[in-house]
């Protein structure tokens, strides 16, 4: 009887329409259901897999939009670092043109210093011996600069230093190099130019100062200015630049003790 009820059973899950399958063959009313079902199965996995890979895919591209934006921001900070450093090497390089001018260049007139004219007659000595060319040297004193310091002041006296390089600046070719030696000393190098042409220097020097008006600072100062100049061309007796400035320093204190306003050939 017990046997008999599970046959019964079973025959009922059965369509009702289905034909009894032959022993031994799965019903194709089960491979339908079976095959739905792993369909559904497989849609529903397939949903399931590209609602993950969708996260997935939206969590990598936030991702590398912040790598993004982090990679602009150290690019943003990188450029503002080397802009900065440009800016401190161009002002590095700017200080050190300031020193190297300031080492070489007079404060007060402008004109080169002692060491750049000494470094200048060195190169200058040497080339006039080795090719034979003609080389001169003017040195020249401001007369009386003492007395105008001591009557108006030592601005007044600054002033007619400056006043002096001026014109002994705008007298001298591009070629010549005026300089300031110190104090009251000036001096002219004069390459390929022999003691003629030195002495014409001169002159138009001593004719510029003679016809100058500007002496007065601020109101007050000398009515006109002189110099005392020594001048000497490079002969066989100079055998070096020492010798070459001594012989024009003597020729210059020679101008001075004749009453000055001159110039002493050497």
């Amino acid at each position: 009887m017990a046997s008999m009820r599970m046959s019964c059973g079973v025959t009922a899950l059965l369509p009702a329409t289905a034909p009894a399958a032959p022993a031994g063959e799965v019903p194709e009313a089960w491979l339908a259901a079976v095959a739905l079902l792993a369909f559904g199965l497989g849609v529903a996995l397939a949903y399931a897999f590209g609602a993950a890979a969708r996260r997935t895919a939206a969590r990598l591209a936030r991702e590398a939009e912040a790598r993004a934006d982090e990679q602009r921001r150290l690019s943003e900070q990188l450029l503002a670092v080397l802009h900065e450093r440009d800016a401190l090497m161009a002002r590095m390089q700017e200080r050190e043109r300031d020193f190297a001018r300031l080492a070489s260049e007079d404060a007060l007139t402008g004109l080169p210093n002692g060491r750049a004219f000494d470094e200048q007659l060195a190169l200058s000595f040497a080339r006039s011996r080795r090719h034979g060319q003609p080389l001169s040297l003017v040195l020249l004193d401001i007369d009386h600069l003492k007395q105008v310091n001591e009557s108006w002041s030592h601005a007044v006296g600054d002033h007619v230093l400056v006043e002096a390089a001026r014109l002994l600046r705008a007298v001298c070719r591009l070629s010549d190099l005026p300089a300031r030696l110190g104090g009251d000393t000036f001096a002219v190098l004069l390459t390929d130019t022999d003691r003629d042409g030195g002495w014409r220097l001169c002159e138009r020097l001593q004719h510029a100062f003679a016809r100058h008006t500007g002496w007065h600072a601020d109101g007050v100062g000398p009515n006109y200015v002189t110099f005392s100049a020594g001048l000497v061309e490079l002969g066989a007796q100079d055998e070096a630049p020492a010798q070459f400035v001594q012989r024009c320093d003597r020729a210059m204190y020679l101008a001075r003790h004749a009453g000055g306003a001159r110039t002493g050939l050497g």
